[in-house]
């Protein structure tokens, strides 16, 4: 691989150590960054030039958490059902009729999937029932998905596949909806889903993986992202194919589930462990505020219209307390890390208790809160002291802002959604992320949430909550390098590290903060190859 001078740029490295005007870069790696008439002279012989022009260079963005698989399968493989303002939907009847057109597209017995359908963006302001989808197909099955994963819908066919007939099946955790002894089509949480999604799949879909893995690589690419995530779910294997079928232009880090039967998942062993990244071990504690199964010590705001909840409720754990505490203890004896999956405050100190009380936890695994949404100041002040790192998921202010003021928390707590501020304030190393494929994967937009906290309906919620351009993109940079224990090779362009970086059109650190959301990347550098070009 041939040395590189990139010159004439405005290196923003993340490293307060570091600072240049121009990068030299061999073998994959950063060999120097500084000045360019001394770095020149010193370091430079039969270098390739890349003049960028004045143009801002900054670390390649990482993708702290999110689910990269079912990303690129609700991309290539499911209908887009996604409501207004993300997308299109804004009632069951147009969620029908994009169905059916996706049914005719798609012709055959596969299964009808579609993704992202939020029933508290929707004018009726419910899921889909077995009813509404049957019009859909009589005789395949349809799934609609909600926009959170934490719900989903399903015709009779699919609930006859998934052998869901009458009210016997009563899942641990989540909950299913039936009405006269027989289910309706509504599923809330992994426990109501499993049977469902374990017949959702067919032979035709999953001959097709590798290339949307490979689509959807491009896509997180052309936003910037270097570094993807896959969140949840045991799929290593899937991993090491896409890699050696050289599918995959950007590094993965791959979070694993606990098992079934609440046993670790191995570790993941690679020949290029820089490329495909062994993350911490994932639980899940709680369920999605939106979805009003998120886990609160006080109850939502305004009870669910079409599927009201009990007073004073509350939501529900989504693992018991004894099974908690056994994994976080597991964890913390396999000298390993836990990334637990938290939207509700009830759910945080749960898992915070359990790892006091677990006699193995581990207090320097760098052990992740997903999420954070909801977390309390003396929470955040309770993390800090035991070093558990939050990352926080801001796009949530922008599209359901509103709602969480108006419908699910109520002002006080809606308002202060991802307090990212306040952990700022403790230097509390912080990532960011968008839960792709619930919001598309997007950096830039990501640090457009943290730094003007404006809601779709264009107010500013908790203004003190928002933070500085710089410190939103740690979040998606060095300290999501941090977090993943990775920060010796990725995360800040610093002399030694993997040469991974983009080339943003214009300056981000001056450009007014309601339009970084619009910065557009230029090129994106993954190991010292330029693998996309704006």
């Amino acid at each position: 691989m041939s040395k590189k001078l990139i010159k004439n740029a405005n290196i923003i490295t993340m490293d307060e150590k570091v600072s240049g005007d121009c990068m030299i870069v061999e073998d994959g790696r950063i060999l120097a960054v500084g000045m360019e008439r001394k770095l020149i002279a010193e370091k430079v012989k039969d270098a390739d030039v890349v003049d960028l022009g004045g143009a801002t260079v900054v670390p390649g963005f990482i993708d702290p958490h999110g689910h990269f698989f079912i990303s690129a399968m609700a991309h290539k493989l499911f209908a887009d059902v996604s409501c207004h303002p993300v997308g299109k939907i804004k009632s069951i009847s147009m969620l029908i009729q994009e169905l059916k057109y996706y049914g005719k597209k798609h012709s055959g017995k596969s299964p009808i999937i579609g993704f992202g359908f939020d029933d508290t963006l929707a004018e009726e302001y419910r899921m889909p029932a077995a009813a509404d989808l049957d019009q859909v197909s009589s005789t395949r099955s349809v799934i609609v998905l909600h926009t959170s994963l934490h719900m989903l819908s399903a015709n009779t066919v699919a609930m006859q596949k998934a052998g869901i007939t009458d009210d016997t099946f009563q899942p641990e955790c989540g909950r299913v909806y039936y009405e006269k002894g027989k289910p309706i089509g509504i599923f809330e949480e992994a426990g109501a889903m499993a049977p469902v999604v374990k017949k959702m799949f067919s032979a035709k879909m999953l001959f097709s993986v590798m290339k949307a893995m490979e689509e959807e690589s491009e896509r997180y690419i052309q936003n910037g992202i270097t570094t993807v995530c896959e969140g949840a779910g045991n799929m290593a294997g899937l991993y090491k194919l896409a890699f050696r079928q050289k599918r995959m232009k950007n590094r993965a880090i791959v979070c694993q589930s606990l098992k079934v039967d609440g046993k670790l998942p191995e570790r993941i062993k690679y020949k290029s462990g820089k490329h495909l990244i062994d993350g911490p071990v994932k639980l899940i504690a709680d369920g999605s505020i939106q979805a009003y199964t998120a886990y609160l010590t006080r109850p939502y705001y305004k009870n669910h219209p079409s599927r009201p909840k009990p007073e004073g409720y509350c939501g529900n754990p989504g693992i018991t307390k004894e099974k908690l505490e056994k994994a976080v203890d597991d964890i913390g004896k396999a000298g390993r890390a836990f990334a637990v999956h938290c939207n509700g405050d009830a759910a945080l100190d749960m898992v915070l208790d359990a790892f006091e009380r677990a006699p193995h936890a581990n207090r320097n695994a760098r052990n992740l809160i997903i999420h954070c949404q909801t977390a309390r100041e003396d929470q955040l002040d309770h993390m800090k002291e035991m070093g558990v790192l939050p990352s926080f998921f801001p796009a949530h202010v922008y599209v359901w802002g509103d709602n969480h003021v108006h419908t699910f928390l109520g002002e006080e707590r809606g308002s202060r959604i991802d307090p990212i501020g306040s952990a700022v304030k403790r230097q509390m190393c912080f990532s960011l992320h968008n839960d792709a494929p619930v919001t598309e994967a997007s950096p830039l937009s990501l640090i457009w949430n943290c730094v003007t906290r404006t809601t779709q309906n264009g107010k500013v919620i908790a203004p003190e909550q928002r933070i500085s351009v710089y410190d939103a993109l740690k979040g998606v940079t060095c300290n999501a390098a941090f977090q993943y224990g990775v920060e010796a090779w990725i995360g800040s362009l610093t002399p030694g590290k993997r040469a991974d970086f983009v080339v943003l059109d214009r300056d981000i650190l001056s450009t007014p903060a309601e339009e970084i959301k619009d910065i557009g990347i230029k090129e994106v550098w993954v190991n010292g190859l330029k693998r996309a070009e704006g």
